[in-house]
């Protein structure tokens, strides 16, 4: 079984409709896909109603919004979504934002995915999707203490394991059909913000899978 934390979100009174409506629909195109995962949603805010809960494994909540969480990383959130992940026996997790969705599976055959925003030149690796071992992400996020000046593609970098360069490959959201709900898109992560594609620039030559460089 894969575990599947969805987190990087925060509900307020005034969009609370709105953001559960992305988020069912997303939760029921991860749940269309042949595989079967332990999905763990993490969030702060107004909780999820019952139609929600009723989609996911477990649910990890704060009732408080936690503003230093926003824009770096949600790493509170995203640490306690991997330990039920590991708790409950997943050998490998997929960590997503609670709005997105993947249409392609066969990449989770490979060990760390990495996707958008990486870049080695930059000296940051994309915080909001990622897969590979549940145990290895884990102490990925959790072994430093998280630096909250810095956003969690940064602190991320700057924790990097050890043998990460041997373990990972870059996967563009176009391969794992990285997909969002976000502002009613349903287009590929990143698109509909006009955010910048690094396409893994500096990371590549150190990717078993990657003809590029």
């Amino acid at each position: 079984m894969t575990g599947l934390v969805l987190s990087h979100f925060y509900v307020e009174p005034e969009d609370a409709d709105q953001k559960y409506s992305w988020i069912k629909k997303a939760i029921n195109k991860n749940l269309s896909l042949n595989k079967k995962f332990y999905i763990v949603l993490c969030g702060h805010g107004v909780a999820p109603p019952a139609e929600i809960k009723e989609l996911v494994d477990e649910v990890y909540w704060e009732e408080n919004i936690f503003p230093d969480e926003l824009g770096r990383g949600h790493p509170k959130f995203c640490i306690e979504g991997f330990k039920r992940c590991l708790n409950a026996g997943c050998e490998f997790t997929l960590k997503n934002r609670a709005y997105d969705y993947i249409e392609n599976i066969k990449p989770l055959q490979r060990g760390i995915l990495i996707t958008e925003q990486s870049c080695l030149q930059q000296q940051i690796i994309g915080d909001l999707l990622m897969y590979g071992a549940t145990e290895y992400l884990l102490k990925w996020w959790s072994n430093s203490p998280w630096d909250y000046s810095l956003n969690g593609m940064k602190n991320l970098y700057n924790n990097l394991p050890k043998d990460f360069y041997s373990n990972f490959s870059f996967i563009t959201p176009e391969e794992i059909g990285w997909k969002t709900y976000e502002d009613d898109s349903n287009d590929y992560w990143g698109k509909n913000k006009g955010y910048e594609w690094y396409k893994g620039k500096g990371f590549l030559k150190y990717d078993s899978y990657s003809t590029q460089s």
